[in-house]
Parts: C-alpha cells; structure tokens; sequence
C-alpha cells in the first residue's frame, strides 16, 4: 500500500512510473479536473479583457460599424424592431440566427457599441480561462498549473483574438462557444454526469446557430460519447443538441418549404467549386472571385437564374446543383483544389492580406503556435484516444474546408487548442529540465 501511494505521489508529480496501473492514473487524473488554477489566470483572463477593449478603442468606434459585418447588425436591428430575423423586414434563411440576437439583446437595434464592447471583450476573456480549464483537463503532474497559467496568457495576447473577438463578427462568440462544448463533452466523458451531456448538448446546438460550419462535428460529437462508452450521455448530448436546433430548422421549413440551417449553403458550395475560386482566394477575399464567376455565367445560365433569384431557397439549390455539376465535370480539378483550399486556411499568412505589418504580426504569432501545437500534438501522440475529440473538430474543419472553401476567420477558432498543446508541452518539458538541472 505505502509503495502504491508512492507510485501515485510520483505520477502526480509528472514522472512517469513503470508499471503504475492505468485505473490509478485515472483516479488521479480526475481529482486534478477540479477547477483548482493558479491566480495567474484570473489575471491573465483580465489581462484578456483589458487588452480587447484597448484594442477597439485604438481602431475607433467608427470603424467597428463600417469594416465589420454589417448585415449582422442589419439582422439585430430587424429583431429589436420585432420583425423577426431578417433583413429590412424580409425574413430570411440565409444565416443562422443565434449573434444578430445576441447584438438585438445588446443593443435593441441602436448603435450602442459599448455594450457591444463590453460583452465580446468578456467572451474573448472567458476564451482565456477556458483554455487554462481545458490545459488542467489534459495535463497532469507538477507542471499542470505552469501550464494553464501560459495558455491563459498565450490566449490573451494573442493578436489575432486581441483584435478579432470585439468586431462586429461572430469569430469570438464561436471561439468561445466551442471550447465550452469541448470541455463539457471531455468532462462528460469522465463522470458520466448527465447534466454535463446536457451542457454540452445545449452548447453544441447554440455553436451550430452561431456558425453551420460546426455541424458535422456537432453530429459526431455524440457518437464520441459513445465510443467512449457514454452512450446514455451520447443520447442526453444528441437529445438536447437537436432540442436546440429544431425550432430554427422548423422556423425555416415554414419559411422555405425545407428545414435547413441556412439557404447560403448552395452559394457558398458553388463559390468554392465553380473554377473562378483561385483567381482572387486567398490573397484576396473570396467574394471577388464569386463576383468574377457570376459575371462569367452563360447566358442560358443568367436567364435560369433570373428565375429563381427572388426565391432564397430556390436559388440555394440553383447554386447547389451548379457545383455538383463543376465537380463531377472536373474531379481531379475539384480533389486538387480541395487541398489547395486546406493549405489556405492553415497557410502562415492571413486570407484575405491584411498589409505588410498586419501580415507580419499574424506570421510572428500564429506561425510559432500552429509549429508548437503541432510540436505538443506530437508529444501527446500515445494520448490519442483522450485528445480525438479534438482531432475529429481539425479533421471537420479539414474536410469542410476542402469541400467549400475557408479565409483565416473560418480556422481561427482552431487556435486555441494548439495553444493548449503548445502551453502543455513547453511547461512539462520546463519542469523536465529544472528537475535536471543538478542543485
């Protein structure tokens, strides 16, 4: 027994013990999930907060209504006014609805940006200090807390979240939304609450009303409950994930005749399988080489449109069945391109260019975290089975991507876990090193 508590004081410590039962890591491992963080979070995650609002405010008020997505705000202004979630009075279908009411519950459809402020930079914060949570899930031993404390502060700083999670764009909110869900389905996992597969059932439905592109990991989310034997939490988790989401797919089976997310789908296919997507993507945005390919349509094409382009949800499919009918005219085309779009979203430089200083800022920061999270992804490698949640929302975005297309926006939300890995290993191999290093 004193040789079996020793083991397990040894293993807390982050050495590693030959022979140590598997069950005995767990059990320890559990204990360290208590949301036990160092102090340095709490300030980090303030740090985070400070630095956002600093940040807005040197780019001006002005700027955050003009250089942001306006039509989010259009949407808010439709809600407050109590015309429902569209646009100038028309309802629509084309986004998913979940950051106009946010901004509607904000502002009540004025321009009040500092409430605005206020919330988004207090979600950015919150990206912080769930990162640390997420770092103490993962890694164990003496260098654990080291660890959350740098993956707070690797989150606060970094200038792509500093500047990103206040403008007027859903990239924070979604940011900070899948994180929560990843760590409630880890959780889950572990204890078998089903209050936890709730949570994260209920946060998975609002990350997929914030963005459609999370679907499909939405989808295989509770089949990961389940092949980690959690199949009563896969069903809570799928139960509360469909709650969710039914009365936006009712709202627009009413609306359009079908129960989809978004009626943006088919244009958003056809934008990156359509032949015009490099000409302009990624250098520049995707929306010029979509202008380009509209320009280009036959005639016989232009008049089909006509027809149907009063119709969202007409013209949705028209999209669709355009790029279904690229790709299977242009299969090695489509497959190259497909990788060519991957190799855009997670490529060193910003899509669209931002200019010289903001290029270099962006290849200075998230250049060494992507090559340091894959660095720590490396080193977890026997931890496969613990971390393939993660894996399978890379490998979502992956596929996703290389089927429709993604700027740097559409991956950001990816960065935090490399900061996670990247915190987890550089702090293990520190304490590597000072346990080495002789008195």
């Amino acid at each position: 027994m004193a040789a079996s508590r020793d083991a397990g004081r040894l293993v807390a410590e982050g050495l590693h013990i030959r022979g140590f039962s598997h069950g005995a890591a767990q059990l320890m491992h559990l204990r360290l999930q208590k949301p036990n963080l160092p102090h340095a979070v709490y300030w980090f995650a303030f740090l985070a907060f400070v630095l956002r609002v600093i940040a807005r405010l040197h780019s001006g008020i002005a700027d955050f209504w003009v250089n942001g997505y306006t039509f989010f705000f259009a949407m808010a202004q439709n809600i407050a006014q109590g015309k429902g979630i569209g646009i100038g009075g028309v309802p629509t279908a084309f986004r998913v609805p979940l950051y106009p009411i946010f901004l509607a519950g904000l502002t009540m459809g004025h321009k009040a940006f500092w409430p605005i402020l206020i919330a988004q930079s207090m979600i950015g914060a919150g990206t912080a200090f769930c990162a640390a949570l997420l770092v103490r899930q993962m890694f164990l031993g003496a260098s654990a807390a080291h660890a959350a404390t740098l993956a707070a502060a690797i989150t606060a700083l970094y200038p792509y979240y500093v500047i990103h999670d206040t403008a007027l764009e859903e990239t924070g909110l979604f940011t900070f939304l899948t994180l929560g869900s990843v760590l409630l389905l880890r959780k889950t996992a572990q204890t078998k609450k089903p209050a936890l597969a709730a949570g994260a059932g209920l946060l998975l439905g609002l990350d997929v009303l914030t963005r459609t592109a999370i679907a499909p990991f939405a989808l295989l989310a509770p089949l990961w409950l389940v092949g980690q034997k959690r199949t009563r939490s896969g069903v809570i988790c799928a139960f509360l994930l469909a709650l969710t989401v039914a009365p936006w797919l009712i709202r627009n089976y009413v609306l359009t005749g079908v129960p989809t997310l978004s009626t943006e789908t088919g244009i958003e296919l056809w934008n990156g399988n359509n032949g015009f997507l490099f000409r302009h993507y990624p250098q520049e945005s995707s929306d010029r080489s979509k202008t380009d390919a509209l320009n280009a349509l036959s005639l016989p094409d232009q008049q089909d449109f006509e027809r149907v382009e009063n119709n969202e949800e007409l013209a949705n499919r028209w999209f669709f069945h355009k790029a279904l009918e690229y790709m299977r005219a242009h299969p090695t085309q489509t497959i190259i391109d497909g990788f060519r779009k991957i190799a855009a979203g997670f490529y060193w430089l910003p899509s669209p260019r931002r200019g010289r200083m903001a290029d270099l800022v962006y290849a200075l920061s998230y250049g060494p975290v992507m090559l340091l999270g894959l660095w720590g992804m490396g080193r977890r490698r026997n931890c496969w089975r613990e971390d393939s949640l993660i894996y399978v929302l890379f490998a979502t975005f992956i596929v996703v991507t290389a089927v429709f297309w993604a700027h740097t926006s559409h991956r950001a939300y990816l960065d935090v876990y490399w900061i996670v890995f990247a915190a987890g290993a550089l702090a293990e191999m520190g304490a590597r090193l000072v346990v080495r290093t002789p008195s």
